[in-house]
Parts: C-alpha cells; structure tokens; sequence
C-alpha cells in the first residue's frame, strides 16, 4: 500500500509539472468593440424649378445659369428673363455630411421636335452640404447649369425631368 500511495503522488506530480509548462490554449488582445452609426432617412423635396428665361439665337453659344440665378451667355446668344436656379430641401441626421448627385438632363422641344439639348449640371452648385445642428429642420441648396445650343437650334420650350439624388 505504500507502493500504491508513492506511486499515486508521482503520478500526480508528473501531471501538475505537465500542466504547469502546456502552452495556453486561447488567447485575448483585450475586449473588441462594434459600432453602428444611425441615421435618420433623407428627405429630398423641390423648392423651385429651373429656369433659363427666354434665350436668342445668333449662332453657337453657351448659356449658364448660375445657383444664385445670374446668366452668362455667350455674345452670340441674348438672355433675357429672371433666371431661376432649382432649388431643393434637404433633411436628415444633424451634422451629417450629404452628397449631391446631378446627372446631365436631356431637354427636348416637344411642340417642335429637333436635336435635344443636354443640360450640364456639374460644377453648377455644391456637391455636398451639411446638414444644421437641427438636421430635421434641413437645409436649402440651389444648382444652375449649363447649354451649349447650336446655332440650328429649333425654337420653342424645351424642356426635361432633373434626376438630382442626395445620399450620406
């Protein structure tokens, strides 16, 4: 019996040493973290619409309408009218920054159909905003843009639908 219980503490000595220098099987760098950034949906709503007013033909020629509603035209082109630079409301998360998409729009004459003209609107209005500390109240921007008419172009109204898109 003495055999037995020297036997039984070497055994267990044996296993206490093993355990004592085993390489550890899991290991921390500390706690991680996760985060999620809420926002509120934007909203994009017209605040008024573009217009270029009443532009004459005497050749080739660039009519810009800038956001404040100022023209520019050519000296081959007359502009006349008030000009009126779209205008849109923009609401959202406060202080989150807000692109702003303007694609190029076709204009089409459709009372006196003819080559459609293409509105530019890049570099015609910002292309981001921020929304106010009251993002819910929002905020106004305007945008103005750009037509190169030829000098064949028909008369009358043309017209076409800005795809103007806001995105965080």
């Amino acid at each position: 019996m003495n055999n037995t219980l020297r036997l039984a503490l070497a055994a267990t000595a044996v296993l206490t040493a093993t355990t004592a220098n085993a390489a550890p099987t899991s290991v921390s760098n500390g706690p991680v973290q996760a985060h999620a950034t809420i926002v509120k949906p934007l909203t994009l709503t017209k605040v008024s619409d573009m217009d270029f007013g009443s532009i004459v033909v005497q050749d080739n020629g660039l009519a810009v309408l800038n956001p404040n509603g100022s023209f520019t035209c050519d000296p081959t082109l007359t502009c006349s009218g008030p000009g009126t630079a779209a205008t849109y409301h923009v609401t959202g998360t406060n202080n989150q920054v807000v692109q702003v998409n303007k694609p190029n729009v076709t204009l089409t004459n459709a009372g006196n159909p003819g080559t459609p003209l293409t509105l530019v609107l890049a570099n015609h209005g910002p292309t981001t905003v921020t929304l106010p500390n009251s993002g819910s109240a929002g905020i106004d921007f305007s945008l103005g843009g750009e037509i190169s008419i030829p000098a064949t172009v028909k008369d009358g109204t043309y017209v076409g639908d800005l795809a103007v898109t806001v995105n965080y």
